[in-house]
């Protein structure tokens, strides 16, 4: 996939400039728990971090946190999602200028699965790591996060991933992955089959346990269906 033009430029400075993004309204109800699975924390604007539990309310500035084997589901109001996997702290921010509502999530290391409604006129969705923002508009898949890697699979739609190092941005589309280094370097390769299962059930964000049928192909373009069971 190519390099984004003066659009995708300006994306990356709205992203990492100091002061280019307004800072995020306080106290505003942005999104729900829509699911617990073991230990699930969360800890609003100075207070401490208390459990969470389905149904609560969260709201801009908000943090939430996931132990070991723990997973968390998060329902914005336009029905995005997403899946918060385990040991993963999510920062949550509903960031507006004027007309224009940016949702934000912040995280340093973990991984993400996301299903994101198609955003309207003068919204957008974020997703911001200490080395890249992925600016999504309506997509499915997963984002994660670590020391050496940050890893954009995209299932559907698309999504300009950009390095904070480097300033450099490139677009993501369905059935790709997006690497970006700590050096600024970024990447874009098709995603191979477990990638594209890992970001299935990652962007699985149902509350009913299920199953879940994938369609995958070999190298000689022979189709072969599996059938993956998960809580």
């Amino acid at each position: 996939m190519k390099t984004t033009g003066l659009a995708g430029l300006i994306l990356v400075m709205l992203c990492v400039l100091p002061g280019a993004v307004p800072p995020p309204t306080q106290n505003t109800t942005i999104a729900l728990i829509s699911r617990v699975i073991l230990d699930v924390t969360r800890k609003q604007p100075d207070k401490a971090w208390q459990a969470a539990k389905r149904g609560e309310m969260l709201s801009s500035g908000e943090r939430l946190k996931t132990g070991e084997k723990s997973i968390a589901v998060i329902k914005f109001k336009d029905n995005s999602m997403l899946r918060v996997r385990e040991k993963t702290e999510v920062l949550l921010n509903d960031l507006k200028d004027g007309t224009s509502t940016l949702k934000s999530t912040e995280f340093e290391r973990g991984v993400i699965g996301f299903s994101i409604k198609k955003q309207q006129q003068g919204e957008g969705f974020r997703f911001s790591s200490p080395t890249s923002v992925a600016s999504v508009r309506g997509t499915s898949g997963q984002f994660s996060a670590s020391d050496s890697l940050d890893k954009l699979i995209v299932l559907d739609g698309l999504v300009v991933l950009s390095s904070k190092v480097s300033s450099r941005a490139v677009d993501v589309g369905g059935g790709f992955t997006g690497l970006s280094y700590p050096d600024g370097t970024l990447q874009v390769r098709p995603s191979t089959p477990e990638e594209k299962v890992a970001a299935e059930l990652s962007s699985r964000t149902g509350e009913q346990d299920g199953r879940l049928d994938i369609e995958l192909k070999d190298g000689g373009g022979n189709k072969k269906n599996i059938e993956i069971k998960f809580r």
